[in-house]
């Protein structure tokens, strides 16, 4: 079924075909005196029905596009809402529990691609999305994903596949302490426009990007104030959740693969050491904090603590 989601095409042309297949249909249904041949076509017509269900059904899980134009079509999944991002950051979905966050696929459309997260529970297609929440930045361009009320997440397997597109360049998971939680990131290899969309019936959230050439050009570098790099596990949850509060913390995985916890990037290397001591008396953070220089689009650095 999931190979079948996968390789499904929609062509452009399909209500066309349709319209004609009536027409064509109405015309062998006037002839008089072909009960025989009447009876072949009312089977051929609901073989092409039943075809064209199947179609339907899998177009609206993959293309929003397609989505957007049989939304009112009575059977077929019907779109919640489009995300009104603040600050890069929104969310949607209703509170539930107990949900599988079960697979992603990416689609190519032309020039933009659409990220589809799908959720599951009790091994079946689940019909509301889960309450999440999307955050997009920058240095480098990154996705951050959260989902409240899941219990599994087995779409891990799909990130080697994700890492397939042209415009992705990482895809991850974040650990968290909340054993109801799933948490990952997406960075992408140049600075991406986004749109998304809350699906129902079946629940579906769609994430469509596309390049954004106003913003893919040299840009200053930035400073982060960042922790040392520590292997995917407690070590990252603990730090994060002792600088709770910092505006725009955020979690990434370094060149090394290890991860780290940022708080804050600052146009100045001055203003980013007074945000380091402002944390460490306000916070009363003990462990070691550093500054890092970044380039734009560029994969961050990995910084060992001190030996003690």
């Amino acid at each position: 079924m999931k190979q079948a989601y996968d390789e499904i095409d929609i062509p452009d042309e399909l209500s066309i075909a349709v319209l004609k297949g009536i027409e064509r249909g109405k015309q062998q249904q006037v002839q008089p005196n072909a009960r025989r041949r009447s009876r072949r076509w009312i089977g051929r017509v609901s073989a092409s029905a039943a075809a064209l269900l199947i179609v339907f059904t899998i177009g609206i899980n993959t293309v929003p596009a397609f989505a957007n134009s049989l939304q009112e079509v009575p059977g077929l999944g019907t779109l919640v809402k489009i995300l009104q991002f603040n600050k890069g950051s929104a969310g949607g979905g209703t509170i539930q529990d107990a949900t599988d966050v079960n697979f992603i696929t990416v689609k190519e459309q032309g020039d933009k691609e659409s990220i589809i997260l799908n959720f599951a529970q009790n091994g079946e297609a689940q019909q509301v999305a889960s309450s999440f929440h999307v955050s997009f930045s920058e240095y480098p361009h990154t996705m951050t994903f959260t989902v409240g009320g899941a219990r599994k997440f087995s779409a891990v397997k799909d990130f080697a596949a994700l890492k397939k597109s042209k415009r992705i360049e990482d895809a991850y998971e974040l650990i968290t302490l909340d054993d109801s939680m799933v948490r990952f990131n997406v960075t992408f290899k140049e600075a991406v426009t986004y749109e998304v969309h809350e699906y129902k019936e079946p629940a579906q959230v769609v994430i469509t990007i596309a390049s954004d050439p106003d913003r893919n050009i040299d840009r200053p570098p930035v400073y982060s104030v960042r922790t040392a790099s520590f292997p995917f596990g407690e070590s990252v949850g603990i730090a994060e959740e002792m600088l709770f509060g910092v505006d725009n913390m955020r979690v990434l995985k370094d060149k090394q693969g290890l991860y780290f916890v940022e708080a804050g990037i600052y146009d100045t290397e001055a203003e980013a050491k007074a945000q380091m001591n402002a944390i460490k008396t306000k916070l009363g953070y003990m462990d070691p904090l550093f500054v890092e220089k970044r380039e734009d689009r560029s994969i961050p650095e990995s910084i060992q603590a001190p030996a003690q």
